[in-house]
C-alpha cells in the first residue's frame, strides 16, 4: 500500500483528481478516493453526491436494503468543514464505504435481511463501524444480503435478490451479495461484508471484486449479528488488493504504513492447488480461466504445485452446518438479547423466511464436539502440507462455476446447481471448497482472474496460513498483477 503525505496513493504516484465527471469519479479506487479526498483536490460532498446519483440510477441491483442520503451527505460536508479547517484527518477521510446489513450502525437500521428485524435500530455501532468512523470513513449505506447471512445464492425472501452487475440474468451470490455488486457496479469504492463459511467469497467471484476473509479474530465482532464464533469473520471487499490492505490496517487497529509498500517478487514462491479438493468437477469454462492464470503466475516464477489431500476431501463434508447449526441456537438468542431485546427467538423463526429452517437449529452437543475435533484435524492436515511443501499460499477457483443463473428457488438450501450439464448440490458447489478455510480460520484473498466467454466473473481464491494474513496481502499484490498480465 502507498502512503504519502496526502494520504493513500498508487504506485507511489500523485494522483489526479477527474475533471468533475461523474462515470470518472466512480470509478476511483478506495485509495485514489482517500488521497484526493485527503489533498481537497475532491470534496467529500461531491464525492458522496455522485455515488449517491448511481446507487438511484442503479437501484434495479437491489443492492442496498437501506440508504439516508441526507444523512451520508451531512456527514460528508462535515468532512469538508473538517479538512478546511485543518483538523488532523484519518486514512478514509470522507470515503463512503457500504455496510453489509447485519453489522450494528447506529444511524440505519440492522435487519439481517430478515422480517422480525425489519427497521430495527441498534444503539451504538459495531466495533469495525467505530473503526472505520475514527479513520474518517463515511457510511455510505446498508446493503442487502441473503437472510440471516444463512446462504450462498444472495436471493432475500424479505428484500428480494440482489442483482448481478455483469449479468442481470445471474445471481450475485451470497451472503454479503449486495456489498460485492455494490463495488463491482461502483456505487462505492469498498464495502464491508461478513463470511462464516463463503459469504465474501462467492459474490466477490461472481461479482469479479476483490475480497478478503481474514483469519478468525483479526478483527473484532461486536456489535455484528452472529451465527458461529469458530467460522464468523468480518471482511472488506474493493477493487485492488491495495484498498484491501488499507482497510485491513483500519480494521484491525494496526497503524497505516506510511510509504508504496511494493509487492514481493513471485520468482520462486510455492503456490499449491489441491487438486482433489478444488479442481475437480470444474466447469469447462472456469477450468480455462484459472489455466490462463496458472500460466501467468508461473511465467512470474512462480512455482505450482500440484497436490492431492485426500484426507481434507474427506474431513469437511458436513462440518460446517453442523458448527452453524449448534452455535446459531446461541448467538442468535445472545444477539437478540443485547441489541433487538424486543424481539425473541421464537419471533425470528416465525417470521423468517421457510427456506431457512431455523427450526432445524439444534444444540446437539456430542455431533458438535465431534464437529469441533474434524475442525481441529482440518488446521493439521492443512498446515502439515503447508511445511512439507513450502507454500507461501493454496491457489483455487472460489467455486467450480461462474454466477449460475437467477432463480426463485435459490434461496437457502438452494436447488441443485447445473455445471455443464451435470447436476451437483448446492453443498458440494458452492460450501465444498470454500469450507477448508473457513474451518482452519485461516485468511483468504479472492482475486479476479478472468471471464468466461459469456462474460460472467471468474475468482481465484489465494489462501494462506491461519494468523498470516500480512504475509498473505503483500503476495497477493503480486499475484494481482501477475494475473492481470
Amino acid at each position: 500500500m502507498a502512503m504519502g503525505a496526502a494520504g493513500p496513493m498508487l504506485q507511489g504516484e500523485t494522483v489526479r483528481a477527474p475533471q468533475g465527471h461523474a462515470a470518472d469519479l466512480a470509478a476511483l479506487t478506495l485509495t485514489q478516493a482517500a488521497q484526493l479526498l485527503r489533498a481537497g483536490d475532491l470534496t467529500a460532498e461531491r464525492y458522496a453526491t455522485v455515488l449517491l446519483q448511481r446507487c438511484g440510477e442503479r437501484a434495479d441491483l437491489n443492492a442496498f436494503i437501506a440508504i439516508d442520503p441526507a444523512a451520508t451527505l451531512a456527514a460528508a460536508a462535515a468532512a469538508d468543514a473538517a479538512r478546511r479547517e485543518g483538523a488532523t484527518l484519518g486514512p478514509l477521510h470522507g470515503v463512503p464505504i457500504a455496510i453489509k446489513d447485519n453489522i450494528n450502525t447506529r444511524e440505519l437500521p440492522t435487519s439481517g435481511g430478515t422480517a422480525a428485524l425489519r427497521g430495527h435500530r441498534a444503539t451504538c455501532d459495531a466495533a469495525v463501524i467505530a473503526r472505520l468512523r475514527a479513520a474518517g470513513a463515511v457510511i455510505l449505506g446498508k446493503t442487502n444480503l441473503h437472510e440471516l447471512a444463512m446462504g450462498w445464492t444472495g436471493n432475500n425472501a424479505v428484500f428480494g435478490a440482489t442483482v448481478n452487475p455483469h449479468a442481470p440474468g445471474h445471481i450475485a451470490g451470497g451472503s454479503s451479495g449486495g456489498s460485492a455488486a455494490a463495488v463491482a457496479a461502483r456505487l462505492a469504492p469498498a464495502a464491508i461484508g461478513t463470511d462464516t463459511n463463503g459469504s465474501i467469497r462467492i459474490p466477490s467471484s461472481f461479482c469479479g471484486v476483490v475480497g478478503f476473509r481474514p483469519s478468525l479474530g483479526r478483527y473484532p465482532l461486536d456489535g455484528v449479528m452472529p451465527l458461529s464464533p469458530v467460522l464468523d469473520t468480518v471482511g472488506p471487499l474493493a477493487r485492488t488488493v491495495e484498498d484491501i490492505a488499507l482497510l485491513d490496517a483500519v480494521m484491525r487497529g494496526a497503524p497505516v504504513p506510511a510509504g508504496h509498500i511494493a509487492a514481493p517478487s513471485l520468482r520462486g514462491a510455492r503456490i499449491g492447488v489441491v487438486r482433489d479438493v478444488h479442481l475437480a468437477g470444474l466447469s469447462a469454462d472456469v477450468a480455462g480461466v484459472f489455466e490462463i492464470g496458472r500460466d501467468r503466475l508461473a511465467r512470474h516464477g512462480a512455482v505450482l504445485v500440484d497436490l492431492d489431500m485426500p484426507e481434507l476431501a474427506a474431513l469437511i463434508d458436513g462440518v460446517a452446518p453442523a458448527l452453524i447449526r449448534h452455535d446459531a441456537t446461541r448467538t442468535l438468542p445472545a444477539y437478540l438479547a443485547a441489541h433487538a431485546p424486543g424481539v425473541s427467538m421464537a419471533a425470528l423463526v416465525v417470521a423468517a423466511g421457510r427456506d431457512l429452517r431455523l427450526g432445524d437449529l439444534a444444540a446437539d452437543d456430542d455431533a458438535y464436539a465431534r464437529a469441533l475435533a474434524r475442525s481441529a484435524r482440518v488446521r493439521a492436515v492443512r498446515g502439515a502440507a503447508f511445511v512439507r511443501h513450502g507454500l507461501a499460499a493454496l491457489l483455487h477457483p472460489v467455486v467450480p462455476m461462474a454466477a449460475p443463473p437467477a432463480d426463485p428457488r435459490f434461496v437457502s438450501p438452494a436447488p441443485d446447481v447445473v455445471i455443464d450439464g451435470r447436476q451437483v448440490t448446492a453443498r458440494e458447489a458452492f460450501g465444498r471448497p470454500v469450507a477448508p478455510a473457513s474451518l482452519a480460520g485461516a485468511p483468504v484473498l479472492v482475486l479476479p482472474a478472468g471471464s468466461t466467454p459469456a462474460g460472467l466473473p471468474v475468482g481465484v481464491a489465494l489462501e494462506g496460513e491461519a494468523g498470516g494474513d500480512d504475509a498473505l496481502l503483500r503476495l497477493a499484490g503480486a499475484v494481482e498483477a501477475a494475473l492481470a498480465g
